[in-house]
């Protein structure tokens, strides 16, 4: 049973006049027992990561963002509420760029054009993004995401926008001693995005001598694609194959 919030003073005094009668007073206490069950809304009102979800639209058109979609996620939607109005505060910045991608559960690296090897031009920014947990490319998130920055960025600079993806895997292969030269051939197919498909063929040849490791395999597309190749040869002379891959980076650039 709950307990009751209202006031003491409530419960003992009225504000009907003497000549009440008993409906009447029930009827007051009534009322004032729900009104005072309610909790109170306005300590995290405008907190759109702690308040009521249906309130989290009425703050994000209150800040004015220029990106809304009812079919995104939760979290997402109370980022963005809740990040608008910073954003909109550095608008024109790094920082405020940064922080729009982080809206839509993105992490990045930006570098200005003189940093950028070889140089670019000026008021040129290269945005490298990459979405938490290495999920798919939505190409209706992607164009909402260019749309804020867009929105975000000075008007002079030219954005280039990649994103970057992380694709782990092994592979084993073993062969005997033999002073013949042995070939082994495997092949790794990956989908790394909602619209194109990538294929890498691993091909090894070998005899005998030490392991081979492969620290790092890049592959690139540009939105829309179709299918994208990569194809590495190593060889090597070994009695037991030992082949590392440690990380695949995919990136796409718009």
């Amino acid at each position: 049973m709950n307990q009751s919030k209202l006031p003491l003073a409530l419960k003992t005094y009225s504000v009907l006049p003497d000549n009440r009668s008993p409906l009447e007073r029930s009827m007051e206490l009534s009322f004032s027992q729900q009104i005072y069950g309610i909790g109170n809304p306005y300590p995290h009102l405008l907190d759109a990561q702690k308040t009521a979800f249906e309130i989290v639209p009425y703050i994000a058109s209150e800040f004015q963002l220029p990106v809304w979609d009812t079919s995104d996620p939760e979290p997402v939607k109370r980022n963005l509420a809740g990040h608008a109005w910073q954003v909109r505060k550095m608008s024109g910045t790094r920082a405020g760029l940064k922080l729009a991608l982080e809206s839509f559960d993105f992490q990045s690296q930006i570098k200005p054009w003189y940093q950028q090897q070889p140089q670019g031009q000026p008021y040129s920014l290269e945005i490298v993004a990459w979405e938490k947990g290495n999920k798919p490319v939505d190409v209706a998130n992607v164009k909402k995401l260019l749309a804020y920055i867009e929105d975000t960025k000075s008007e002079r600079d030219q954005i280039e926008l990649s994103l970057m993806f992380g694709v782990e895997t092994s592979i084993e292969i073993a062969g005997a001693i033999a002073p013949v030269t042995n070939t082994r051939e495997t092949s790794g197919y990956a989908q790394l995005w909602a619209m194109p498909d990538a294929t890498i063929d691993f091909s090894i040849n070998g005899g005998a001598a030490p392991g081979l490791n492969v620290s790092a395999v890049e592959a690139s597309a540009v939105i829309p694609a179709i299918v994208g190749h990569g194809q590495i040869n190593m060889t090597g002379y070994s009695a037991h194959y030992n082949i590392t891959v440690l990380t695949i980076n995919a990136r796409a650039t718009l």
